[in-house]
């Protein structure tokens, strides 16, 4: 694979990133304006199966913003190396003009980001739903 085709990869790779962190964080915000809306009006079965959907997903978008940005931290490595070789023509690329040591930390930061607004939406549920309840 060519270096243009890896910078190109590259920010594909950032692109999908970025759409899906976009569609996680419309799940998250639609979690926090239904349980605002209806989470005190619902049983206790319903609250489950309700939090059991909800987790599958946000838990899936969760490991897939993961997987994404660990490929973007990777590859990011590996033309900030091969843009140190003479020959290449990589000295304009972010990685390879700037250091590429903040790109392992990516993912985690990333992995903690979405797994805390899981969380958070969660905590934010059942504090709606016992603040309805007048508690």
């Amino acid at each position: 694979m060519s270096e243009f085709e890896q910078v190109s990869l590259f920010f594909q790779i950032v692109s999908v990133g970025n759409g899906t962190m976009a569609n996680y964080m419309t799940l998250v915000f639609g979690m926090l304006v239904t349980s605002y809306l209806a989470a005190h009006r619902i049983d206790r079965v319903m609250m489950w199966i309700a939090l059991v959907i909800y987790s599958m997903f946000a838990l899936g978008f969760c490991n897939e913003i993961y997987q994404v940005y660990s490929d973007f931290s990777r590859l990011g490595i590996v033309l900030a190396e091969r843009g140190q070789l003479p020959q290449s023509g990589l000295g304009w690329f972010g990685p390879v003009a700037t250091s590429a040591d903040a790109l392992p930390v990516i993912p985690w930061m990333v992995l903690a980001m979405t797994l805390l607004a899981y969380v958070g939406s969660v905590a934010f549920f059942f504090r709606a739903r016992r603040s309805a309840w007048g508690d």
